[in-house]
């Protein structure tokens, strides 16, 4: 008896696969896509094959994990631009965009912050994961009108709450929304045979 064998090498790259739509355009020439230096090499999976196996990979995900940590992933792996079909500009891919949102409404309840109202939650979330137009605190400070200390503060509770910590003296460690959302992730993906 022979075993399947996993499309994906690892966890990663299931999941860039998974939340990316430009990797698997199946209507996109193949000397198109590999002369895209963006997305690097073409995968093994392409064409419409790749494209239903990758969209397995998605609804088992999107399934099989918390709505948070589906979020958390999409954000951190998820394609961030997208170009519109009409005037061809750039612009936040709308997805990436609602996933941070998400992110930013379950930061809330953490940080219980009287400053931190929503939009400077969904910023301080943006500023974590989108390191190409990082916004100083002064900046963030000066645009929702709170302190700068403030603002540092809640930064890097949300880095704490999102990546996670270490046990340190005289402080419980912090079991991160990302651990827990990759660790979902490849229990889940393991278990289905996506990777090995």
């Amino acid at each position: 008896m022979s075993e399947r064998i996993a499309p994906f090498a690892r966890l990663a790259v299931a999941l860039a696969y998974a939340f990316s739509d430009e990797r698997h355009t199946t209507n996109r020439p193949a000397m198109s896509r590999a002369a895209d230096t963006r997305l690097g090499e073409p995968g093994p999976l392409s064409g419409m094959d790749g494209a239903a196996e990758i969209g397995k990979v998605r609804q088992f995900l999107e399934r099989g994990i918390q709505p948070l940590h589906f979020a958390a992933l999409y954000a951190r792996y998820g394609q961030r631009k997208a170009c519109c079909k009409h005037c061809n500009t750039e612009g936040d891919h709308p997805e990436w965009v609602g996933a941070l949102y998400k992110v930013a409404a379950a930061l809330g309840e953490y940080l219980t912050m009287r400053t931190a109202h929503s939009e400077l939650l969904y910023a301080l979330v943006r500023r974590y994961y989108d390191s190409g137009s990082v916004r100083t605190h002064q900046a963030l400070a000066d645009a929702y009108a709170c302190k700068v200390r403030s603002v540092e503060r809640a930064s890097a509770r949300t880095a704490d709450w999102l990546r996670g910590t270490r046990a340190k003296k005289g402080a419980e460690p912090i079991y991160g929304v990302e651990q827990a959302a990759h660790a979902a992730a490849e229990k889940l993906l393991r278990d289905g045979g996506f990777i090995p």
